[in-house]
């Protein structure tokens, strides 16, 4: 095969590999690595991958070729499909131990580019309405709380759907969710059902929690990805100020018509409660993992992740209720647990992370700030979006950090 033709095959199957774990929703340094990975297990020796949120600049440079050669490919959407980044990553671990032919490896690639969602649309929105679920639950909510919550996440599912077939902007989706969610439950409460409006709004509006775009930006940073960082940054704000500007919307529609919202109700810390929540915890993070398309094997694990968070998160309240450090305790030892699981399992930390951290996001922090914004009260409004705010980066944080030091302690021990 001349150089030339061969160059180029290498270089696509980079690129395409790289944009697929992009648009999947994978962090920019595992784009980075396995761009690089590719390149250099099929022979140039000399590869520069920069990666951005919508994009993937790669150059190639090897003794036999007379100049650089560099590609550039634009990504136009973004999804989260966890499924086609395990693939991903599967195949280009193979394609280093020198198990897969470059025809091979392309043919593979556009299969996993070509196949289906994992999931069929029905078990993806079951497994939605699980989610709000479980974190109802886990928050200390009844049977009367769940069912509207499940039925909001519904809703909220189609609505999104709808607006991505439309090629409306995925912030207006969370926008209206978010208002859709609260004036279900204080609709609800209109009426005279005894539910916890806090409870409801807070598990059905935890699917649009950013909690995604928020740890990826972290660790982007850390990873010295300034330029990511500072774009997933953004969208985290973005989409965070589309939230609770939605949930701020109806609440102050219901309190100019004379909709009592309710007490502010959470769970207790009384012993007996932690197995429900931990159980509750478990639920939502396996039913979260599901609908963003985590591999069969990794279904159990993630919700092990996510109900380890949880009951670390209550041991540590009952001995210090500095919301911040207890955040940051939980999300490191969610770290820790999921490298761990990703070891055992030969998959990316990425499958474990997010369901883990899942029913640590502070959704009812940010209903309660729009609470009192919405009841006149904007200097204890803005301390709790702040505070919302500082969990959210203090859970981004205790991640990235085991993430950072687990690895480096592991291979000085060996």
């Amino acid at each position: 095969m001349p150089i030339n033709e061969k160059t180029k095959k290498v270089l696509t199957l980079a690129v395409q590999a790289g944009e697929i774990i992009l648009r999947s929703g994978g962090e920019t340094v595992r784009v980075e690595e396995t761009v690089n990975l590719l390149v250099k297990s099929f022979g140039i020796q000399h590869s520069h991958c920069m990666v951005t949120p919508t994009g993937l600049y790669l150059s190639i440079d090897d003794e036999q070729m007379n100049y650089p050669l560099t590609v550039i490919r634009r990504v136009h959407y973004r999804s989260v499909n966890y499924n086609s980044i395990f693939d991903v990553n599967d195949l280009s671990r193979r394609v280093v131990r020198g198990l897969v032919t470059l025809e091979e490896a392309q043919h593979e690639l556009d299969q996993i580019e070509h196949t289906p969602k994992l999931y069929p649309f029905w078990l993806w929105l079951g497994a939605g309405a699980g989610t709000a679920a479980g974190t109802t639950l886990l928050l200390g909510g009844g049977p009367l709380d769940v069912i509207p919550a499940l039925l909001s996440t519904i809703l909220i599912q189609l609505l999104v759907v709808l607006f991505k077939k439309a090629h409306i902007p995925a912030i207006f989706g969370d926008f209206c969710g978010a208002a859709l969610a609260t004036a279900i439950a204080l609709g609800l409460a209109w009426l005279g059902l005894p539910i916890h409006t806090n409870l409801v709004v807070a598990g059905a509006i935890i699917r649009l929690v950013p909690g995604a775009a928020l740890v990826t930006s972290v660790q982007d940073g850390i990873s010295g990805d300034l330029i990511s960082s500072a774009a997933r940054g953004l969208e985290t704000f973005l989409r965070g100020a589309a939230l609770a500007s939605g949930v701020g919307l109806a609440l102050s529609a219901a309190l100019q018509l004379g909709v009592n919202t309710g007490p502010f109700d959470q769970a207790g810390g009384e012993a007996w409660q932690i197995p429900i929540q931990v159980v509750a915890a478990f639920l939502a993070s396996s039913c979260y993992a599901i609908s963003n398309q985590i591999p069969r094997f990794a279904i159990l694990t993630a919700g092990l992740a996510g109900a380890t968070g949880w009951l670390t998160h209550l041991l540590i309240m009952r001995l210090n209720n500095t919301s911040l450090l207890v955040t940051f305790l939980a999300a490191f030892v969610v770290g820790i647990l999921s490298w761990g699981l990703a070891r055992w399992q030969h998959s990316p930390i990425t499958l474990y992370i997010l369901p883990g951290i899942l029913p640590l996001l502070p959704g009812l922090t940010i209903y309660k700030g729009m609470l009192y914004l919405a009841q006149n009260q904007p200097t204890e409004g803005m301390i709790l979006l702040a505070q919302a705010t500082f969990l959210g980066g203090s859970l981004a944080a205790g991640v990235a950090l085991s993430n950072s030091l687990v690895p480096l302690l592991w291979h000085r021990k060996s």
